[in-house]
């Protein structure tokens, strides 16, 4: 099932060792100036689609309980609803909607995506870069990751908004 504007999600609370264990750095150009910014990745349940799970990004400056309650309704101690609306973007694998995946930022942040879901591939590239560091070393591992870095800041399509 796709994520639609107007669902609402469950977000956990926020915590340091939550955000820790859930950060990610984006790297994008725009206006022609190098960018990145830390975002916290989560893997939130669809409430209005049974529990579906979809991956959602939150700028880390915005994954905090003060921000949290403006903005969402607290349902537990550990969680929160969020609706989706306007105020968040989207990025997807293809025009049908598959492998859609929510954006909650500053909307004057312009990553593109690439090809394969931009924000979705920095993080998998971040597990994978650690992983890398094990079997080859700092030195391979780090060139890997800059070839990706460079690659995925400069091409594919914006974020759309709900």
């Amino acid at each position: 099932m796709t994520l639609t504007k107007g669902n609402i999600v469950i977000i956990p609370a926020p915590s340091d060792a939550y955000k820790n264990e859930h950060r990610v750095t984006v790297h994008w150009q725009q206006t022609f100036t190098d960018r990145q910014e830390n975002y916290i990745v989560l893997l939130v349940k669809n409430k209005s689609q049974d529990g579906a799970e979809v991956p959602m990004f939150i700028e880390e400056d915005w994954y905090t309980i003060a921000k949290l309650d403006k903005e969402a309704t607290k349902s537990g101690a550990d969680e929160y609803e969020f609706v989706i609306n306007d105020r968040v973007q989207y990025g997807q694998k293809n025009a049908n909607g598959d492998g859609r995946f929510a954006v909650w930022h500053d909307k004057g942040r312009k990553p593109y995506q690439a090809s394969l879901h931009r924000f979705v591939e920095t993080s998998v590239a971040s597990r994978v870069f650690a992983t890398a560091q094990k079997l080859v070393g700092e030195g391979l591992a780090a060139q890997a990751k800059q070839i990706q870095e460079i690659g995925s800041a400069y091409i594919g399509d914006s974020l759309k908004t709900f």
